[in-house]
């Protein structure tokens, strides 16, 4: 019988490379989320190295909860409603998403595959939408 790897199972993987290279990680996601949505960068006011590492924490929780809805959906609703006050949009969340796999690309190269990028792709638009519901009631 015949293994099956699941979204979350891809995520996981995933993560977990780009999570041994935080630093990198970081600088990379913000280097392409300016460059798809240059309007962004306004929001950040603190250390941009600060914000990177923060980043890589808050994915590592994410990611280690895909399986517990009951301690991830409440933290998510909670982050999406603080980003509102720091001056975040709904439409946002897709210039997040597309520099999330641009970053995920750039990190694993070929081993980040097609079917790795569509778990990401579904994982994260769950999630967003989720997140943009809960803080915009959309």
């Amino acid at each position: 019988m015949e293994d099956t790897v699941t979204d979350a199972d891809r995520v996981r993987r995933g993560w977990a490379m780009a999570a041994a290279m935080p630093d990198e990680a970081g600088r990379a996601f913000y280097a392409h989320l300016f460059r798809i949505d240059p309007g962004t960068r306004s929001l950040f006011k603190t250390d941009i190295n600060l914000q990177a590492r923060k980043l890589v924490d808050t994915m590592t929780f994410i990611v280690d909860h895909l399986d517990d809805l009951d301690t991830l959906l409440p933290a998510a609703k909670d982050l999406a409603r603080r980003h509102v006050a720091y001056g975040v949009t709904a439409p946002q969340y897709a210039s997040v998403g597309e520099a999330l796999i641009a970053t995920l690309k750039q990190l694993m190269g070929p081993a980040f595959t097609p079917e790795d990028e569509a778990a990401w792709t579904a994982i994260y638009g769950t999630l967003s939408n989720h997140m943009i519901a809960s803080a915009y009631g959309a």
